[in-house]
């Protein structure tokens, strides 16, 4: 009996559980690698060390049975490389559970891992227990920053909570939830808010402003802004359209039509893309929203263009011996 899945999404759920894996060397064995979970509607890769904990999760394209299965940190590195050669979104991964192996299929090939006996660590039941823990107010908390890099590979915004300083810290992004224990401190008190302030009274020299912020915003979520303006220039452009008087500007036409036409194209792709690989979509929109606002993104376009084996100058030559010679061209004369 076989699970369906995309590969990318496999190799994707991997990518983001896989730092948490302990080390093989550690006290429990069976920690040493990637818990899959398959209850017929998702896919789930656990891993942890007992610092952190993730879980990700992806839906399943068709599941005929549920099943469990860990595969130890050297083969489920070779999972996840053979699920990231797969050079399309439109691949799927049939995966197989039997007699102590995970089988997984596609059209390019076949890959068999041996999977691990033994517990892995009660994934759900910790989920379970702290997201049902009642929120109070945390004054101050204390984390060990050596587990952040960790937090990368999940996303490049994740939420974050914590109910209380004694437990841990949930984070969470599209399909993705972890947790990381807080630091208990044991030689020392930990500081207060009021205790924070104390100590830093001096270095801020009594100022008490409160109209500040910080010179720029953190960055957010770039996509509803740009599907918000790709859904007007569509409309804006549409109206464009109708207010040509008769159509006999054929070039306003052309131009009005083309910007609608493809500023639909993009939102369309947008949703796709928000869809079927959120964290991507997420980093190449800040790199696009970049290059917008330094404004040099016709340069970039002719530099990809060359690149592309395309012939820029010429494009831009014929465009614009074209527009001169109808510039040149006397307008019909009119009663």
């Amino acid at each position: 009996m076989a699970t369906t899945i995309a590969a990318h999404q496999l190799a994707e759920a991997l990518t983001q559980v896989m730092p948490h894996m302990a080390a093989p060397t550690g006290t429990t064995p069976i920690l040493a690698g990637v818990h899959f979970a398959n209850d017929g509607t998702h896919l789930h890769a656990v891993a942890t060390d007992r610092h952190t904990l993730a879980v990700a999760r992806r839906q399943l394209r068709d599941c005929d049975d549920e099943w469990t299965a860990t595969v130890g940190s050297v083969h489920i590195a070779y999972l996840h490389a053979w699920a990231e050669a797969h050079p399309t979104h439109s691949d799927t991964v049939d995966l197989a559970v039997e007699a102590g192996l995970l089988t997984a299929s596609s059209a390019a090939g076949r890959i068999a891992v041996p999977t691990m006996d033994g517990v892995h660590a009660p994934w759900q039941a910790l989920l379970a227990k702290h997201l049902d823990n009642p929120a109070e107010p945390v004054d101050v908390s204390m984390l060990d920053t050596q587990y952040l890099a960790r937090w990368a590979q999940a996303g490049r915004h994740l939420q974050i909570t914590q109910a209380s300083p004694e437990t841990p810290y949930i984070l969470a992004g599209p399909d993705f939830i972890g947790l990381q224990m807080p630091v208990r401190p044991i030689l020392q008190d930990a500081p207060t808010r009021t205790a924070l302030a104390a100590d830093w009274a001096a270095s801020i020299g009594g100022v008490t402003a409160t109209d500040v912020d910080l010179p720029l915003p953190a960055d957010g979520d770039a996509a509803p802004a740009m599907t918000e303006d790709l859904l007007k220039q569509v409309l804006i452009s549409a109206q464009d359209l109708y207010d040509v008087v008769g159509g006999q500007d054929s070039a306003a036409t052309a131009a009005h039509a083309r910007a609608g036409a493809y500023a639909w194209t993009a939102h369309r792709l947008l949703q796709v893309l928000r869809v079927i690989d959120p964290r991507t979509t997420e980093l190449a929109l800040a790199d696009i929203n970049g290059e917008l606002e330094a404004g040099d993104f016709p340069e970039l376009a002719f530099d990809d263009a060359e690149t592309l084996g395309h012939q820029p100058q010429a494009w831009v030559d014929s465009y614009l011996t074209a527009r001169d010679a109808k510039r040149a061209t006397p307008a019909p004369a009119t009663i």
